[in-house]
């Protein structure tokens, strides 16, 4: 079947787009970030094939063709989300847009970019710098794509200032599963239902973004207070003082102490302590005043270093591997006692937690609470996940509600948006994908392999008793099932390979990926691809030739953020694979080639020359 869909596709879109077919690269296609180790066994995650469009026209016949044949389509972008919001449940195609990279057109006067949403927040930033303009608000996870942001319905980097993602973009183009594209405008009532739904109603194709002129400066402040109630306290505080910071963020206790052990040095006081950073020399000068005895404020070089710091959100906590997480967005006024109750739950299953959150308005905080895992000890990352529904569902109890729904959270969708909300939002999903050929069995409602019995468990009715079980039985499974601790001396290879957390930020610097547009030569898949070769599986010489396509050039490094080896460890997956496979020669040669002839290549090497 998956052959001759191909074909028929090939011979709709001919050069216009890259049909993969390759076991290995579409089970690249499999995942996201997040560590599910049973998702396998609920959805067919592998899809038939992953079809990289490089123009809309080729999109459209594509998404004609799926159509017509009611096959389902997976829209991805970097995938550097963990709730599966991006994971095939059915055997269908991935759309990989991250060819559909085209920034359109600037306005300067007007302060707009008009963007395919392929485009990289990075990139994006990089191509307004010489033109003295600037986003107003971004994702910490920089090198994620426009179009994921709108399909997560994204907080980041100054939304304290600027609002929700929907509130900086001015129109929106939208490919429907019919093939018609239509411009969405911001003040129209459809424009809100494409943020946050998760690709359920239409493909994004392009955005219009409101710009604003670059700051001169970055007047970042860090005040370290005795709690976290004395650190929200400052921060109504200070948002009831009318000042005009561009950005907010709290950081606990095990936060700071884990970037000191990060840094091997007690740099940062052990306290709770906010992050305020301003654009305004006047505004910085009133906040200095206004916290003047109410805590005690950092130096200089420590406030700049975490405003730094603020693009490497997921660096490794902690002595354990995999990093678990749940994100709520909260009012501000209920933050405290939310943190308290979920201090004292996960206390009881003997974890330690570390908490940071990003004020996103005058009201509400998005809160991230992250612990650590390890996903090779099955029955302690399976109970470690189990405490995330649990975090989630105690949240709702203080008016939070999850920040992303995919899959795993589909759950409490019905905490997520009021009724009348959710009737309208199926009412437009049967309205303008009848087939349900976007984004299937998720989101809405989990459906599942095995005649949807696992599916049954996703169902709000079902799910809310046995989350109520799991908060009484988990304190004494976490504690039952802490982790061996005894795993064997490791190279530096297998320590990497389960170190990466999959964050995507090398993927944007990766010389090999700009000129072959490859997944499988990526970093984190490299890894991927050395996880399974450690494992014993079985591994192609066609897939082992690709992990020869790299420079050593170290861009991976420089922005990895757990600062692993990664040169290091491409020479000694190298080696295993040559002892296997031996060293392909020719595709040496040819990647070179391709390389040196490049105009794109050489656009990265003179752009890295100057950072």
């Amino acid at each position: 079947m998956a052959e001759t869909v191909k074909t028929r596709i090939e011979e709709l879109v001919g050069d216009e787009a890259r049909v993969i077919d390759g076991d290995f690269e579409r089970e690249l296609y499999s995942m996201d970030i997040g560590e599910v180790p049973f998702a396998k066994r609920l959805f067919d995650t592998t899809p038939e094939l992953v079809i990289m469009p490089k123009s809309v026209d080729a999109l459209k016949k594509i998404v004609r063709f799926a159509n017509d044949e009611k096959a389902a389509l997976f829209p991805r972008g970097s995938a550097s989300s963990g709730l599966g919001g991006v994971v095939p449940t059915v055997k269908g195609i991935v759309l990989d847009l991250s060819s559909m990279n085209k920034i359109v057109e600037l306005n300067s006067e007007k302060e707009t970019v008009k963007v395919q949403t392929g485009v990289r927040w990075s990139d994006l930033e990089d191509f307004l710098c010489p033109e003295t303009l600037s986003l107003r608000a971004y994702p910490s996870s920089f090198f994620s794509s426009v179009g994921g942001w709108i399909a997560t319905g994204g907080y980041g980097i100054g939304s304290y200032r600027f609002g929700h993602l929907k509130d900086q973009i001015e129109s929106i183009d939208v490919m429907f599963p019919s093939g018609e594209v239509k411009a969405i405008e911001s003040k129209e009532k459809e424009f809100a239902r494409f943020f946050g739904t998760e690709g359920q109603f239409g493909i994004v194709l392009s955005a219009v973004l409101k710009l604003r002129k670059t700051p001169e400066k970055a007047l970042p402040h860090l005040i370290y207070l005795e709690s976290a109630e004395d650190a929200f306290v400052f921060i109504t505080g200070l948002i009831n003082a009318e000042l005009k910071p561009n950005h907010i963020k709290y950081m606990d206790v095990s936060h700071l102490e884990e970037i000191n052990t990060f840094l091997g040095e007690d740099l940062f006081r052990l306290k709770d302590a906010v992050l305020v950073e301003f654009e305004e020399e006047e505004e910085a000068t009133k906040f200095c005043e206004f916290a003047e005895g109410r805590g005690i404020l950092a130096d200089d070089y420590l406030s700049n270093y975490l405003w730094h710091e603020r693009l490497f959100p997921m660096k490794k906590r902690g002595n354990m591997p995999t990093p678990l997480a749940c994100e709520m967005v909260i009012p501000i006024a209920n933050a405290v006692s939310y943190l308290k109750a979920a201090e004292i739950f996960l206390k009881r299953c003997g974890v330690d937690v570390e908490v940071e959150s990003h004020i996103v308005g005058k009201d509400h905080a998005l809160l991230m609470l992250t612990y650590m895992s390890d996903v090779r000890e099955p029955r302690t990352y399976l109970t470690h996940m189990s405490l995330i529904p649990v975090l989630t569902r105690l949240g709702l109890k203080f008016g939070g509600v999850p920040y992303g729904i995919g899959i795993w959270n589909t759950p409490f969708i019905n905490d997520k948006y009021d009724t009348k909300t959710l009737e309208l939002y199926r009412a437009y999903k049967k309205e303008v994908d009848p087939h349900n050929i976007l984004n299937p069995n998720k989101f809405f409602a989990v459906k599942t392999k095995m005649a949807n019995i696992p599916g049954i468990m996703f169902k709000p009715r079902i799910f809310r008793p046995l989350i109520r079980i799991s908060a009484t039985v988990i304190p004494i499974l976490g504690k039952l099932a802490s982790p061996k601790g005894d795993h064997k001396e490791e190279s530096v290879l297998e320590k990497i390979v389960y170190s990466c957390i999959k964050c995507g930020s090398c993927a944007a610097v990766c010389p090999a990926y700009l000129v072959t547009n490859e997944e499988s030569v990526t970093p984190k898949n490299k890894l991927y691809l050395a996880k399974k070769l450690l494992a014993g599986d079985a591994i192609s010489k066609i897939d082992s030739d690709k992990i020869f396509l790299c420079t050593h050039c170290e861009m991976c490094r420089a922005v990895c953020q757990n600062d692993l080896d990664l040169v290091t460890a491409w020479t000694e997956l190298e080696k295993l694979l040559e002892s296997e496979f031996g060293a392909p020669e020719e595709a040496i040669r040819d990647f070179v080639s391709t390389m040196e002839s490049s105009e794109d290549y050489w656009r990265f090497v003179y752009n890295a020359q100057k950072i």
